[in-house]
C-alpha cells in the first residue's frame, strides 16, 4: 500500500476521463491528440490516498516542476517508482514537439 508523497509509476495507462485536472499550459492540454491521457511509465507523486488505499490521487509533473495532470489511480494501475524509472521524459518530448 501507497502512502502521500510516494512517487509511483504506472503499470497502466490512464484515459482522459480519469483525468480530473490538466491545467492550461500542460503539454496534455496541448498534444496533437485530444485523447491522449496518461501512459504506462509514467511517473507521479501521491497527493491523497482514497480510503484504505484502493485509489489515489497522483499529480504528474514536467521535469521542470510545471504540473501535467491530476489524476485518479487505481492500485492496480500503480507500482513504487525505481531508480530506473524516468519522470515524465515523455512531457519533455511533447512539450519540445509544440
Amino acid at each position: 500500500m501507497f502512502k502521500e508523497l510516494d512517487i509511483i509509476t504506472l503499470t497502466a495507462p490512464i484515459s482522459r476521463e480519469s483525468i480530473w485536472d490538466i491545467p492550461p499550459n500542460s503539454p496534455l492540454a496541448r498534444a496533437n491528440n485530444p485523447d491522449e491521457g496518461l501512459k504506462s511509465g509514467d511517473v507521479g507523486t501521491i497527493v491523497y490516498v482514497q480510503g484504505s488505499g484502493e485509489a489515489y490521487e497522483v499529480e504528474f509533473m514536467e521535469p521542470g516542476g510545471r504540473a501535467v495532470a491530476i489524476a485518479t489511480v487505481q492500485a492496480s494501475q500503480a507500482r513504487p517508482a525505481t531508480k530506473r524509472d524516468i519522470a515524465n521524459c515523455r512531457f519533455h518530448r511533447i512539450a519540445a514537439e509544440i
